[in-house]
């Protein structure tokens, strides 16, 4: 055999050896292209995402086709072919691998309507099964379209709520949904099943600093993207809010800042007391609201409380809820915030007594709060009480009206011993006076929520503080 024959025989040899290697490669390939739906496609509305995901491991994806059938309509939302690595790779396709992720009634290009829906995807690889059609791989899904919104109504008339104030709206929702509330600016209050079974009720806070023309809104949203508005035509008093001037000394920032950022590995010092005071009382101060908001979502959906809530025994107010202060330094205003809450003082180390009954869910530091106890009272409704000296309750503890907590303080931005005294519902700061009244707390809580025995005929309403005690200097915070 000469040598120009044996190279033949050689090239066609090996050449046969490769085509038998990729004849094994694409023949080979049983296995069809794996099709999963990567998130629930049964009740679909405007929101409800599409996501897709389609693999194959063997010769690689060939093409794929991404169809829904809406009454009779197709409509197609992928068809995609894919490069092939060459008809004598033993690889096949490129791309072994497609996701889609769309949401398919967004835009109106698909029809929003009722009627019997059906989602087909088909796939498949390079390989030379099937008469060299390939592997192919086919999931039907049938789904229901959802487009018609909840229907909602008022089932009490609007009253009167002022600016800082608080209040209840009872509504319906039909069909119930998980998701319903109020809406005031961007402050959302969640609704709960009314405890007499009549519809839904939710608790709201007229934000202090909205204008009163704000719209209160009565929302509702079956998690498909089907959103029902309804306005509530409240009657909304103005406040006129105190402006005060606080000075602030080099001493004051010394008493307190560097061990407040002792406690707050979040924050740095940045070098300089001024700027390490305004880090406290801006960047921390919105720190501790969102911790606080954070915490109101854990609220438990009950009761917790009875009757009016009380001011601490004895107190004297030294700040009043929404002050707005003014920070000077060296003759300068170098800052401005809003003080949520009440300032009560006593005597140093006044005991400090739970304003109603409730379930501790906070009980340490919190920046410029100091030493803080935060009280459930259900239903998104919380207590705080900050500044304290010293804490003697832990979360999870149930507390009672009047029952020692702890004992008031200059820990956290505190200039002189008080307790510091917030209520908020959802995350928005409340103003207390009318919690702490009697009357208030029966005619629009209890008797709205047609709940005479929130408040049981053995339970005695808190009598209002007799004595007014306490240092007049106004504290920080």
């Amino acid at each position: 055999m000469s040598k120009k024959v044996f190279l033949i025989v050689i090239v066609l040899a090996l050449l046969a050896i490769y085509l038998g290697l990729i004849g094994n490669a694409r023949w080979g390939d049983s296995t069809a292209p794996e099709i999963s739906l990567e998130q629930p496609f049964e009740q679909v509305g405007p929101t409800t995402p599409l996501v897709l995901r389609i693999h194959d491991t063997g010769t690689g994806l060939r093409d794929i086709s991404v169809r829904i059938i809406h009454n009779l309509e197709t409509f197609s939302l992928a068809d995609q072919s894919f490069p092939s690595a060459g008809w004598l790779s033993a690889t096949g396709g490129q791309d072994h691998e497609f996701t889609l992720d769309v949401i398919p009634y967004a835009k109106g290009d698909l029809p929003r309507r009722q009627g019997q829906a059906q989602l087909i995807v088909t796939a498949r690889d390079y390989s030379w099964r099937n008469w060299f059609e390939g592997n192919g791989q086919r999931l039907e899904k049938e789904f229901t379209p959802q487009f018609t919104p909840p229907r909602l109504e008022l089932l009490s008339p609007p009253t009167t709520i002022v600016q800082g104030g608080a209040g209840i709206v009872r509504y319906r929702v039909i069909p119930e949904v998980s998701i319903h509330g109020v809406k005031i600016g961007t402050a959302f209050f969640p609704g709960y099943p009314a405890p007499d079974k009549a519809g839904m009720f939710a608790f709201i806070a007229f934000p202090y600093n909205l204008p009163s023309t704000t719209p209160i809104q009565v929302i509702a949203d079956d998690g498909y993207g089907n959103t029902a508005l309804m306005d509530v035509n409240f009657k909304v008093k103005s406040q006129a809010w105190r402006t005060r001037s606080i000075t602030i000394s080099d001493s004051f920032i010394r008493k307190t800042v560097p061990s407040i950022l002792a406690q707050t590995p979040e924050l740095q010092s940045l070098g300089d007391p001024l700027k390490d005071f305004l880090l406290v009382n801006d960047t921390l101060r919105k720190m501790n609201s969102a911790t606080i908001t954070n915490l109101a979502k854990t609220s438990r959906q009950e009761f917790l409380w009875k009757g009016a809530f009380r001011q601490l025994s004895g107190s004297q107010v030294e700040a009043s809820f929404a002050d707005h202060r003014k920070y000077t330094y060296n003759g300068q205003v170098v800052d401005t915030q809003d003080h949520l809450g009440f300032d009560l003082a006593v005597t140093q180390h006044y005991p400090v007594e739970a304003a109603n009954h409730g379930i501790v869910m906070y009980a340490g530091y919190l920046g410029i709060y100091g030493n803080t106890i935060i009280l459930d009272h259900g239903y998104g409704l919380l207590s705080l009480y900050a500044h304290l000296s010293s804490i003697e309750v832990k979360p999870g503890d149930a507390v009672i009206l009047g029952q020692p907590i702890g004992k008031s303080g200059t820990t956290g931005l505190a200039a002189g011993d008080h307790l510091h005294f917030s209520l908020i519902l959802h995350g928005e700061q409340v103003n207390p006076t009318e919690w702490w009244d009697p009357f208030w707390v029966k005619t629009r809580i209890k008797d709205q929520l047609g709940l005479p025995s929130l408040v049981k005929s053995t339970d005695e309403e808190p009598e209002p503080p007799t004595k007014r005690l306490g240092p007049t200097r106004p504290p920080v915070q």
